[in-house]
């Protein structure tokens, strides 16, 4: 799995390593911000680079018709992703999001988190995920994710914004095993593992392969592994974004994984439950979903 803007190259997200943008929120809010974005987004959809990157899913979930379409689309997808990082610089600059999470989520997690036991959160480059992620304080419970951060990636997280400690602790896909030794130890003292389950990282061949909007995409299958071996509850939990300063929450049931023994194969029907949800959220919020390239290739 790795951070979203590694595979948007110079996108959009590039802008937002300038301390103007993040100046133009301190001095008028997310409103400000949001009002640069609209020529800057347009501007940036203009280039072939772009349009490359979000190609592949726009043909596959709208399947546009005419040029003037598909750049619609392109333009929407990335516009709202662009509002997703103004969002979550505000979040540590002014320090005022507001998360909606249902409350029947809430309580999920809460009763999971009293159960003694770790728990897998397995969530996608969608939505709102890094700004959700510093916003779980009620579950009173310590949260590792599984993040890879790109050396030449200088845009600052939320943490670096509020000049306070992130309320997590970053496990390296690239150390070590991938992570996988950390990730046994934490949900073995009963911790919050959370991980983007729509990103292969490593050795191709960790992997299984899923149904995703008419096309077969590669997916880990490691996390279904350990929850079986830690006895472990795994959640799907997506959080879109819901407007000007807002998230929210889209939960499923947990479910638990018994020993399917050491063959992947015996763990397909997790791995493609997860791409069923995932295709849910999509539906539900078509411009949210921010894996940018071609997944299916």
């Amino acid at each position: 799995m790795t951070d979203i803007k590694e595979t948007t190259g110079k996108s959009i997200a590039s802008k937002f390593k300038h301390k103007f943008v993040y100046g133009l929120i301190f001095l008028g809010g997310r409103s400000l911000a949001y009002t640069f974005l609209y020529p800057l987004v347009l501007t940036y959809c203009l280039k072939k680079s772009v349009m490359d990157k979000s190609r592949a899913y726009i043909n596959r979930r709208f399947k546009p018709e005419s040029k003037a379409a598909f750049f619609k689309h392109t333009y929407k997808l990335n516009l709202t992703f662009a509002k997703t990082l103004v969002d979550r610089a505000a979040l540590g600059i002014l320090g005022n999001t507001d998360f909606s999470a249902d409350e029947n989520a809430k309580n999920l997690y809460a009763d999971l988190a009293k159960s003694g036991k770790g728990i897998i959160m397995l969530t996608a480059h969608a939505g709102c995920w890094q700004s959700a992620v510093n916003c779980m304080g009620f579950l009173n419970k310590p949260m590792n994710i599984l993040y890879y951060r790109n050396p030449k990636d200088n845009d600052k997280t939320v943490a670096q914004h509020s000049g306070r400690q992130a309320p997590f602790k970053l496990i390296n896909p690239a150390g070590p095993l991938g992570g996988v030794a950390e990730m046994m130890s934490a949900l073995n003292k009963g911790e919050i593992v959370c991980a983007m389950a729509d990103r292969v990282f490593g050795n191709p061949k960790n992997c299984l392969q899923a149904d995703f909007l008419g096309g077969k995409v590669k997916v880990p299958y490691s996390f279904y592994r350990m929850a079986a071996a830690t006895g472990s509850p795994v959640i799907i939990a997506f959080f879109p974004w819901a407007g000007k300063g807002r998230l929210s929450s889209m939960v499923f049931e947990p479910f638990y994984v018994p020993d399917c023994g050491p063959a992947k194969e015996n763990y397909q029907r997790y791995a493609q439950q997860f791409i069923d949800r995932l295709t849910e959220f999509c539906i539900k919020y078509p411009y949210q979903f921010f894996n940018y390239f071609d997944w299916w290739n």
